[in-house]
């Protein structure tokens, strides 16, 4: 099933608004988060989100728990959206904690750089000594 197919699945699923996504600058930034040590999705995962200054500072914009599927739908308003470079930094130890596992990594930052009129969704892969990620649908 395409990505597009399953946004919309989910969507009548959920009872979001359809016409929404069809709109080119609705949403700005996702993320999904899954244990892959375990095969699930991480729920109440906190995380904040960042925008470069242009003196190279960062200001943080948001923070957020994930659900629990592992996900945040919108990290910032698209009136707060810019173009730029923006950091997801998940708080990752207390999970790690609570699931009794050490851990290599108490967060895990992720850089991205973001233009207007384009959605991006930020997929975590996570286990306790290694972790990937990509641009997600």
């Amino acid at each position: 099933m395409s990505s597009g197919w399953e946004r919309i699945r989910r969507r009548v699923e959920t009872g979001e608004n359809l016409k929404a996504d069809t709109m080119n600058n609705n949403r700005t930034i996702s993320c999904h988060v899954l244990d892959t040590a375990l095969g699930k999705a991480v729920a109440n995962l906190p995380l904040t989100l960042y925008r470069q200054l242009n003196d190279g500072q960062w200001q943080e914009l948001s923070q957020h728990s994930t659900n629990s599927d592992g996900r945040v739908g919108q990290l910032l308003d698209f009136k707060d959206f810019e173009q730029g470079i923006y950091k997801l930094k998940f708080h990752v130890q207390n999970y790690f904690d609570s699931c009794k596992v050490s851990s290599f990594y108490p967060f895990v930052e992720i850089v991205i750089r973001c233009e207007r009129g384009q959605h991006y969704h930020v997929p975590l892969l996570l286990s306790p000594f290694g972790y990937t990620t990509y641009r997600g649908t």
